[in-house]
């Protein structure tokens, strides 16, 4: 997999807010209903339960309604577990005036200043293409343009952030008044994107793979619905690395690390909470040293539902 078109559009929820960009799951319907089970797993020590959903950040109809395994788990559980509160972050306008700060350059400084002019020119061609004007990516930070030019490209072939599993569980939340628990936070999330070393990469290999989508989609979408962990791993991380062994660093910061700190916090979280029902970035959960991986080492028992 050529990864940063796929991994660098995530939580998008209002123009420029930011969540995580580990993984974006998109949905065409290629699963018939018999097969779709979804990523999601059950993991279970000294009587406390956590139900882990491997999330679909962009979707359509086909996704809905969800398996019931899936709400089942969603319904028996004391807390949702989120890798941040999209929903709450977009009534706050101070956290909205932060989040601004952190995806946008400071008044005098604009994209074009900080990445190849190569890069920039390809940037300005394919916003030409779209009829989209280059100005409104001026003031945008590089890893914060190159999330917005793979969601534009995703809802060009139809898909909805609005439709993201992750949403749906929160806004049941929300009505419901289910206590709604964070693994990050926005801020936080931004803060690392903007500390990446040689962010313009994230830039410069999305141009390249935007035109990579639409065929890539299916076989993404098809790796979760039938809940096949080892070909998501394949796709979304593995490839990657084999591809581009000089991104290991990249790979380490996007997933490793925060697999490490969520596992924490979820581990922490579990020993206050009889039954927790976390949803996060499907990458998150496949693979070695994955949220799956760790929990199991700290004598969780696991087991894919």
């Amino acid at each position: 997999m050529k990864y940063s078109a796929f991994l660098t559009a995530r939580h998008w929820l209002h123009l420029p807010h930011l969540l995580a960009l580990v993984l974006s799951l998109v949905a065409v319907q290629t699963v018939s209903a018999t097969e779709y089970r979804g990523l999601i797993y059950e993991a279970e020590k000294d009587g406390q339960t956590v139900f882990l959903l491997g999330s679909v950040h962009l979707a359509d109809d086909s996704f809905y309604p969800m398996p019931k395994t899936i709400e089942a788990a969603y319904r028996s559980s004391g807390a949702l577990v989120v890798e941040a509160d999209i929903l709450a972050s977009a009534k706050d306008p101070e956290l909205q005036q932060q989040i601004m700060a952190a995806s946008t350059y400071p008044p005098g400084e604009t994209l074009r200043d900080h990445i190849p002019e190569k890069t920039f020119s390809a940037l300005e061609s394919w916003l030409q293409q779209r009829q989209i004007p280059i100005a409104v990516f001026l003031r945008m930070r590089p890893a914060i343009a190159s999330i917005t030019l793979s969601m534009v490209e995703m809802q060009r072939i139809g898909l909805n952030p609005n439709l993201g599993i992750d949403r749906y569980f929160l806004q049941q939340a929300h009505s419901s008044g289910k206590q709604i628990l964070q693994l990050e936070s926005v801020v936080q999330q931004l803060q690392m994107l903007n500390n990446l070393e040689h962010p313009e990469r994230l830039l410069e290999q999305t141009l390249e793979q935007l035109s990579e989508l639409e065929n890539f989609v299916p076989r993404m979408t098809d790796a979760w619905k039938s809940g096949n962990a080892e070909q998501l791993y394949q796709l979304v991380i593995s490839e990657g690395l084999q591809e581009h062994p000089e991104f290991s660093g990249l790979y380490d910061k996007l997933f490793f690390q925060r697999n490490r700190e969520m596992a924490q916090k979820i581990l922490q979280l579990s020993q206050s909470h009889s039954s927790l029902f976390v949803v996060v970035g499907a990458g998150h959960l496949v693979g070695t040293r994955s949220i799956i991986d760790l929990l199991q080492k700290e004598g969780f028992r696991i087991k894919q539902l």
